[in-house]
Formats: C-alpha cells, structure tokens, sequence
C-alpha cells in the first residue's frame, strides 16, 4: 500500500509540475495543395532544426492539407513535407522566438513524384522478419504461404518460436509464453489458445510481434516473454475495407471468409470486422505402455485413437475512435466470438498379458460436442497533458467467457475372439464454464529532459471462474452419478499492481530501469466436497535494459528481468478428465507459482544480422508430470511444481538477400535445457541440446508473380519430462496480383512431405511410455483477396488494454 501511494503521489506532482511550466511554446501552420492548387491530404510533415537539419517535431497534415504543430522552443528551423505520389518539398528557414512566436508558411506546393514509383514501392516493402530494438516483427500480410493457413501455422514460422503436438507455443525452448491479440489478453489456457489460432485466419494478422524480454510495464507473467498478434487495421479516411474468400483441402475441406471495413471522417473512426471459418481435421494417436515388476514386462498396453474433429468459428470486432481534441482521444472496443467443435473417433486399448499373448481389447467410442462464447469489451482514454510529451492514458475491461461440453462414452471389452466380456458402458459428462474478468489501469509519462522520462501505473484485475461437470454411468442398470467425476469448483482471484520505469540517452547508451510490484490474492473452493484453500503474496519483479551503439554498423545490448507464471486456471481445477478407463488427467488446486530469472545479451550487425546469447531459471516450474499406478494399471497426468529448468543458448538472424529477386530470412537457434526434480520416487535429472532452424525464401517473378518456400527443423527436445523426437516441414506457395494490385490470387501448400508429426518417449521409474501423434498438416489453399475504397490514411490508433497478466489463463473449450 506504501508503494501505491507513493506514486499516486508522484503522478499528482508530476501533473502538477505540468500545469505550473509555462516555457515558451511556438507553433507553425500552413497548407499544402497540389500544382492545380488542390490539398494534399495527409502529407508527412517534419519539423527541423536548421543548423543540423535533427527533427524537432512532426505531424500529419489533415483532409485539406492544413496542419498546425505546436510546442516548439525558440528557435530556427525549416519544414519538410512527403507524400507518396510527390516529390519532398522543403521551406526556406524562419525564426520562432518572442516577437514571432507563431509563423504561417504560404505556397506549400507539391509536386508530382517522378515515374519511377514502382522502384521506389519495391525497396520500401517490408521484408516477413524485422528486427527492432525491443522485439523481432513478423509481417505476415507480406507472406505467401501464410494466405489459407490460421494464425497457428504461421506462428511455426516465427523466429524461435515452437508449436507441439497440443498447440502448446513455445519460445526459445522456453514454454509459459503470453499471447496477446491487439496488446489484449486472449484468456485461454495453452491448448484452448491453439483452438482460437486454429480457427484464426492468416489473412486476418497484420503482423507479429516477439518480445522476449518484455519491461516492467508490462505484467510480470511469462518467463519465455510475450508474442502480440496484430490484426489488420484500414489505414484509410472515408469507406474503404478488404474481403478474402479461401478454400483448403488435405485429407478434409476447410474454408475461410473475412471482411473488414473502416470510416473515418473528422473526429471519428469506426471500425468492424467479421472472420469465420469451418474445418474438418482427422488425427490419430498411438500410446504402448509397459508395466513392470522389476525388470519383467507384466503387461503391455497398445492405445491407439483415431479422431475426426469438425471445428467453426465466427468472430465480430467493433471498436470506435473520438478524437475530442487534438489532445483527447476516447475510445470503445468490442469483441465477440462464438464457435464449437466436435470430435468423433474410437479409442482401441489391446491388453497383453506380458509383451505378446493378449488378453483383451478394450475399445472406447467418443463423441464430443463443444461450444464456447465470449465478450470482451474495452473503454479507453488517452490525453496528451502538453506539447513536452506528458501524457495520461487509462482502460477499463470486461470480459465473460462462456464455455459448454457434452461429453459421450462407449466402452465395450472383449476376449481375444471377439466376445463380450461385460455389458457395454456408457458415460456422459456434461460441463459448465462461466468466466468473469474486470480490469482497469492508468499510465503516466512524464519527461524529465530530451533524452529521460519516467514512467508509471497503476492496474486491479479481478477474476472468477465457476467450473461445473456433471458426469453419469450407466452399465445395464439405471445411470448413476460418477461421484468421481462430478464436482464444482468456484476460484476468485484479484492482482493489484503499480510499476515504476526510468529511462535516459547518454550520448549512444541508452538505459531503462523498471521495478514492478505485484500482490495476488485469491481463494478456490470445491463445493462437492466442501474444501477450500485462500493464498496472498506480495512479490517484486526488477528490470534492466542497457543499449550501446558502437558504430553505425555494430549495436550491443543487454536485459535482464525477474518474472512469474501464475497456474492456468484450468489447471487448478481438480476435475477429472478421461480419455479411457486406463487413462485420465486432474487439476491440482494446490499449484504454486514459479517464479524466472532471464536474461540476454544482442548484437546486431547492419540491423541485418542479430545474434542472442540467453539465459533462464525457473524454479517450481509449472509442467506436466507423467504418473503410472502399478496396481490399477492407470496412467494419468496432473500438474506439479517440479524442481527447475535451467536454460541457455544462441540464436542469430539474418535477412540475406541472395539476388535483386531472391530474399532468403534465416532463424537458427542452440538452446540447452535441463530439467531437474524428484519425480515417482527418484530425482529426475533431463538434460538435451535442441537445434531450430526456420527459413524464409520470397521471389520477385515477372509481371506480378511472386513465390515463397518455407520451411523448418528442429532437433531432439524436452517437452516437460518427455523426450521428443526431430520435426520437419517444407510449404511452398505462389501468389498473383492484379486489379492494379488491388486483387490477389494465392496458392500454397503446407508439409508438402507430410513430415510434421510427434514420437516422444517417456522411461523413468516405474514409467515406461512411448508417444506417436499424427494429424491432418499437408493441406493445399486457395485464397482470393480484394481491397477497396480510399487509400490514404491514417489508420485507426493502436492501443493495449488492461487485460495482460490473466492471459492464457482461461479454458475456453478444447480441441
């Protein structure tokens, strides 16, 4: 509480501080036309010193080519002005001081560019990996093979990003990533998460952007860092949008439609989109567990699943901009997706008594049926205090998840002839999940000089999730209720937070300090069985960014941050959840915390060639842990705070371009992990290298034709305690636009080898337990593409809200 109100404190003086300066404040107006004397809109306008030509100021003319920019010191300076289709127009210097505090330029005239447009587009075009100071940036607009896949696939793609079997997303080796979607937490658990993405359109994202180590302004969750999915946003005033229509084919169809539009006229901007999409998978899952009594095979299991999944999804985005002032913009954002997905398939189980006489086979039919349905809503204020860069910025958020599972069984058993060994059983189950999310924050900057400022906030969440499963057996008499498997689980949870961030430029250093205060408070309850649990902590959560630059071709840099990962809601559920008799998988409400030390060292060479040496500890870290019950013959899986992973590695990325038409985008990284903790009795001590690497080849072909082959490898790693064997895939694609570039037509098929599958062992104690997973991933796609209306401006703001560090935490159906 101290701390809190220390730095509301702060902010009251700062703001204070604000409306008590009164330096001098000049300003410079004018207006642009073209040779015939009509208004360039939206021209660049840079303000510069004319001693050295530095910018001092910039802004953006509007409709009618007029702008004003203030808050400019006593000075002398000149005006640049830029506009795509012109030629840069600079002014002749004027003095800004006391006697002439404001100056109004006159005959702004622009004049068209020269013809050479189409050279000048194609070296601005933005390459599909940037790296930027703070982050790497996947553009995925500019991605051929991307056109028909879901934001899932593409994310394979991303530089040292992982995607396993589940959908669960990894980054560096590192799981526990957070996955924002528009700097907005999505709140889904891991594999609930992989079900919105597969449902996800590529030609939906604008953009991606990786931060491995993100600063103390954003929540303290997530030791692998934060992956923000940026959708695409009209750039343009009046009606103008894009529609894209594809179809997909593998073993099943798949099809995907979307369109966006955008107004913005004066001092407002709306904004709205539709995405929808519907697909049929098929996968199958092998599973043969050996059951010992020293070292004599007593038993074998041999499971195999063979699934057909049909998913659909719809999503509508609305959201609008106010721009009251030149210094207050309101906004209001609303998302709502509904969708389902069904699953169809049997599970057979051959029991061997030993390794070779069988004794039965136990098949389990499934039939599942899935819906979810979310809202989420935001309101958000941003004001610009003066022209030295104070600046006050504030959100509220709501969101309600609402997820609904019908769960059928059929487990019939019978003797190595066939016959029936008992009466067939059914099971169903029938679950329940309601989640509520408030959240509001504020954000303060305050400049201390040109190259400091000081940064703060304040944010509150509070969540609670009601959990209900109902389950029924029924085997030849009556259904009766599973007491088992029938539970209620209400879990409350509130986070309170504040943040303190100082940065500074000392000459071509460039240092940003951050401490970040966070306090959980929550409390769990099972109903059924009348147990409760309540925990509070306080914990504090350092950051350290230092930037050098060496010379014009050489930058250094290191991070450093402590972080923590909170258990997923779902995982703190104690339910039960069976995929047979023989195996299942529980929630464990006693879950702690784990807490990560990460660190990293960059260079990077011509802003072309970056190379990463990291580091990471986690301790108690959340996982999986893999647990065989000798007696009953069960396996099931719960998860623990195991030990710690400990991790290091190197990772370089380069943009090569090969030839005038040939980009090659490169991605290799060397990541050590270990895994230490006492597992089934022993002390588990897991230790591998793993070898990524990721590959981007764009080619520029004649009139309008372009390709892309991609591809990616990846070594032996460590899923948790299981060992994973390498995976590989090759996709390729070809792209054809037309309709003044307005239009496109793209063809690309993805895992052209059908390469991509997981085998994964697990031997350890008593476990002896081997993996094959295999699904629907070589697919062809066909998407046309189309965008209209007016096409020169600017786009709506981005913004992110106040939902972070819940993200990834909730279950929103599964697949």
């Amino acid at each position: 509480m101290k701390t809190i109100l220390c730095i509301l404190t702060f902010l009251l003086a700062g703001i204070g501080l604000g409306f008590a300066q009164k330096p001098f404040q000049g300003s410079v107006s004018g207006k642009i036309t073209d040779v015939s004397g009509k208004a360039v809109e939206f021209a660049t306008i840079m303000v510069l010193k004319a001693k050295d030509s530095t910018l001092a100021k910039g802004g953006v003319a509007d409709a009618n080519g007029t702008f004003e920019i203030e808050g400019l010191a006593e000075g002398r300076y000149l005006v640049t002005l830029t506009q795509v289709g012109f030629a840069k127009k600079s002014t002749p210097p004027f003095v800004l001081n006391a006697e002439s505090p404001s100056v109004k330029l006159a005959a702004l005239v622009m004049e068209p560019a020269s013809q050479d447009l189409k050279e000048v587009r194609v070296a601005a075009a933005k390459p599909f990996i940037e790296q930027q100071i703070d982050k790497t940036v996947v553009n995925v607009e500019n991605s051929i093979v991307a056109a028909g896949n879901t934001a899932l696939e593409v994310l394979e793609r991303a530089p040292g990003v992982t995607v396993d079997r589940d959908g669960n997303i990894s980054l560096k080796g590192k799981a526990q990533v957070r996955v924002m979607i528009d700097g907005k937490p999505t709140y889904l658990s891991n594999e609930d998460l992989a079900n919105l993405l597969r449902n996800t359109q590529a030609n939906q994202l604008e953009k991606i952007e990786i931060m491995t180590n993100p600063s103390s302004k954003y929540d303290a969750a997530g030791n692998a860092g934060i992956i923000n999915i940026r959708t695409k946003k009209n750039q343009n005033a009046g009606l103008n949008g894009s529609a894209s229509l594809g179809f997909g084919y593998g073993l099943n169809p798949k099809a995907n439609g979307s369109l966006n539009l955008n107004y913005r006229q004066n001092k407002w901007n709306v904004f709205g989109n539709y995405s929808g999409g519907a697909r049929k998978n098929w996968r199958d899952q092998s599973i043969v567990r050996k059951f010992r009594s020293g070292d004599e095979v007593t038993a074998l299991y041999d499971q195999f699943a063979d699934n057909t999944t049909r998913n659909h999804n719809n999503n509508v985005k609305l959201g609008a901009d106010y721009f009251a002032s030149k210094k207050t913009t309101i906004g209001v954002l609303m998302n709502v997706n509904a969708g389902g997905w069904g699953s169809i398939g049997d599970n057979v189980t051959k029991i061997y008594k030993g390794t070779s006489v069988l004794e039965k086979t136990t098949t389990t039919g499934q039939n599942f049926d899935n819906t979810w349905k979310s809202l989420t809503t935001n309101l958000n204020l941003k004001h610009t205090i003066d022209s030295t860069g104070k600046e006050f910025t504030a959100d509220i958020d709501y969101a309600r998840y609402d997820n609904r599972s019908d769960q059928r069984y059929k487990i019939t058993t019978v003797n190595p002839s066939g016959v029936d060994l008992e009466i067939p059983r059914f099971d169903v189950g029938n679950t329940k999940g309601i989640v509520d999310i408030y959240s509001a924050k504020v954000d303060y900057t305050h400049p201390l000089s040109k190259n400091s400022k000081i940064e703060a906030g304040l944010k509150t969440a509070f969540v609670t999730t009601d959990n209900n499963m109902k389950f029924t057996i029924q085997q030849g008499e009556a259904p009766r209720l599973d007491s088992g498997r029938t539970n209620q689980f209400i879990y409350k949870e509130t986070i309170n937070a504040a943040y303190l961030n100082y940065s500074t430029q000392i000459k071509k250093t460039s240092i940003q300090l951050g401490l970040r205060g966070e306090q959980t408070v929550m409390k769990g309850n099972q109903v059924t069985s009348d147990t409760s649990f309540r925990r509070n902590y306080l914990n504090l959560f350092p950051s350290v960014f230092v930037r050098q630059e060496l010379n014009k071709k050489n930058t250094v840099g290191f991070s450093y941050s402590y972080r923590i990962d909170r258990p997923d809601y779902e995982d703190l559920n104690p339910f039960l959840y069976f995929l047979d008799l023989y195996t299942y998988q529980q929630g464990n409400p006693y879950l702690r915390p784990q807490f990560s030390h990460v660190a990293e060292v960059t260079h990077t060479f011509m802003g072309a060639v970056t190379t990463t040496l990291n580091y990471g500890r986690s301790n108690g870290i959340i996982t999986e842990v893999l647990r065989q019950d000798d007696a009953a013959r069960t396996t099931y899986i719960n998860k623990e705070n195991f030990g710690f992973r400990e991790n290091y590695g190197v990772a370089i990325s380069a943009n090569i371009p090969i030839t005038k038409k040939w980009m090659s985008i490169n991605y290799v990284n060397v990541n050590r992990n270990r895994f230490v903790g006492l597992l089934n009795g022993g002390e588990f001590d897991g230790r591998i290298v793993t070898t990524t690497f990721n590959t981007q080849n764009q080619f520029t072909l004649p009139k309008n034709w372009s390709a892309e082959i991609s591809g990616f490898y990846m070594s032996g790693f460590l899923e948790g305690t299981i060992k994973g064997e390498p995976m590989w895939q090759v996709s390729v694609g070809v792209q054809k636009q037309f309709w003044d570039k307005k239009a496109s037509l793209k063809l690309n098929v993805r895992d052209i080898f059908w390469s991509q599958q997981f085998r994964g062992s697990f031997v350890f104690g008593n476990v002896d337990m081997q993996i094959r997973n295999k699904w629907e991933n070589r697919v062809a796609n066909l998407t046309f593409s189309y965008r209209f209306g007016n096409s020169k401006i600017q786009a709506s703001r981005r913004r992110s809200t106040g939902l972070e560090s819940e993200a990834g935490r909730v279950n929103q159906g599964s697949n």
